[in-house]
């Protein structure tokens, strides 16, 4: 590559990495979120959620929206709003504030991404470069992965969650002044295209109804008719959405697609293989700060056998990827990405840090088998003007469904530790109300709730409960574990189902 290239390579690699850096850089920061606004884990997984929601479903349009009047431009706007979002986060008030601003960062981002990997593969280099341009751009996100819970965790250390949004300002304008600088502006856009906003409000609407429902489930009762009306509603939206895509000009899933077998197979590969990474990320880091009383710091440093193996994966699974094929790979990663799930549920709770490193380092391996390949399966199952696309319908999946897993792991986790911290506050003797019970589950011993419920308690009783407390993490977290195990296990089944020699010769 010339030196122009490269410098335009290292522009977008930068924007990789401030992408990398606030998806898991964010998560842990779920128990200082917790301590700050006096919240537990059912709301402050929203954190992650509405930020990937978001994400997912402006990607495809942000794509689009690049097409049509330049990907630099576009560019350009996703970062200003995710420069402004980052801004608010920083001065967040309250939690729904910050929610409100996580859900319009991952608005930017959905406009960053596509439009970055479009000028990589267009505008950078030589035809022959792009597969080393587009590595490099993934290395820079993966290498924000790896760096991102460091971040967070020395903002933590200096006494303050909201300096980690700072770095997403920083790396924000340093992105914005080299896209200014350094990419040139485009003078041919794509005629005649089309947005399914109807297709993705339907489809927002109905994941944000479910996601909302699995959060106030514990609260308003599993059977209270507001939570199974909600519920009802995502569904009708659910089945509408297919019938939408039938009627608008140019869907976000064309029925053609949908009717072709090995793409929609690849289209669930794409999905249950974020089940169990979603939830190990963000449950992990409390796992290693709530039981085992590490820093954040510390826990970003004991994460690092999952984030370094995403990263190096990532990277390494398009070379294994033509040497192995599909099938086998997808197999593979989903049957060790199933054990590894399953191991945090059967490994006994006394082992500490090495109850999790098992796992953290199977899921990790995994995640490395079967994200990018599920991606390039997808691609391959279509016509090539396609692969564009569906390469953002696959992203999209991912992120949608990780969100999923992540809302229904919750929903699973707090009711298994609540009714697992009643049990052992009743076998010590201990009586306590069910409400100074909700306030104690699921979040920290920091928050303002929780020292005004271990005021009343004896110093005696005050360790018990510490124990109790740990404990019901543990065993909620493992509960949490059984559905990721059962989903990503959906995957082995998808990948014995899938056909290599079809895939490579469709027609549709």
């Amino acid at each position: 590559m010339d030196r122009s290239s490269i410098i335009k390579v290292i522009a977008l690699m930068v924007t990789g990495f401030g992408i990398g850096i606030d998806f898991t850089g964010a998560l842990m920061l779920v128990p200082a979120i917790e301590n700050s606004f006096d919240a537990d884990i059912t709301s402050t997984q929203w954190v992650l959620n509405i930020y990937a929601l978001f994400f997912a479903m402006t990607m495809v349009a942000g794509g689009r929206l690049g097409d049509m009047y330049g990907h630099r431009k576009i560019m350009i706007i996703g970062l200003s709003i995710f420069l402004f979002s980052s801004i608010l986060c920083f001065v967040a008030p309250n939690l729904d504030f910050l929610i409100g601003a996580r859900a319009l960062q991952g608005i930017g981002a959905g406009c960053i991404w596509p439009c970055t990997l479009a000028f990589g593969a267009t505008k950078v280099s030589k035809p022959e470069h792009r597969a080393l341009v587009m590595g490099l751009i993934l290395a820079g996100v993966t290498s924000g992965n790896v760096f991102g819970p460091m971040i967070s965790g020395l903002a933590v250390s200096f006494g303050e969650w909201r300096y980690f949004f700072l770095a997403n300002v920083v790396f924000s304008c340093i992105s914005m002044a080299t896209a200014l600088l350094l990419m040139e502006r485009e003078t041919e856009h794509k005629k005649g295209e089309h947005i399914d906003f109807a297709g993705m409000a339907i489809l927002s609407f109905a994941v944000l109804l479910l996601l909302y429902g699995l959060d106030m489930g514990a609260d308003w009762g599993w059977t209270s008719v507001p939570l199974l009306l909600l519920f009802f509603v995502s569904a009708v939206l659910f089945t509408l959405f297919p019938k939408v895509e039938k009627r608008v000009r140019e869907p976000l899933l064309l029925p053609q697609m949908m009717q072709n077998r090995e793409f929609r197979i690849t289209l669930g590969l794409n999905m249950f293989n974020v089940s169990a990474a979603f939830v190990a990320l963000l449950y992990f880091p409390q796992y290693m700060q709530k039981v085992l009383g590490w820093s954040t710091f510390e826990s970003a440093l004991g994460l690092a056998p999952l984030t370094v193996l995403l990263a190096v994966g990532s990277i390494v699974s398009g070379t294994l990827y033509n040497d192995f094929g599909p099938k086998r790979l997808l197999l593979w990663g989903y049957l060790i990405a199933t054990i590894g799930s399953a191991s945090i549920v059967v490994l006994p709770t006394g082992l500490g840090y090495f109850q999790i490193l098992p796992g953290m380092a199977m899921i990790g391996l995994g995640a490395t088998l079967t994200v990018g390949p599920s991606g390039t399966a997808a691609v391959c199952a279509v016509k090539p003007e396609r692969a564009g696309l569906v390469g953002g319908l696959s992203f999209m999946t991912h992120l949608v469904y990780g969100a999923i897993s992540v809302a229904c792991a919750t929903a699973i986790m707090y009711v298994a530790s609540l009714s697992n911290l009643g049990h052992r506050l009743a076998a010590a003797g201990i009586d306590m109300s069910k409400a100074d019970q909700k306030v104690l589950n699921g979040g920290t011993l920091d928050t303002t709730s929780a020292r005004m419920v271990m005021k009343k308690l004896s110093p005696d009783e005050i360790e018990k409960v510490k124990d109790a407390i740990a404990s019901a993490f543990d065993s909620g977290m493992s509960m949490a574990f059984v559905f990721s195990t059962i989903s990503v296990s959906v995957g082995v089944v998808l990948a014995l189902m899938l056909d290599e020699d079809k895939l490579h010769k469709v027609e549709s």
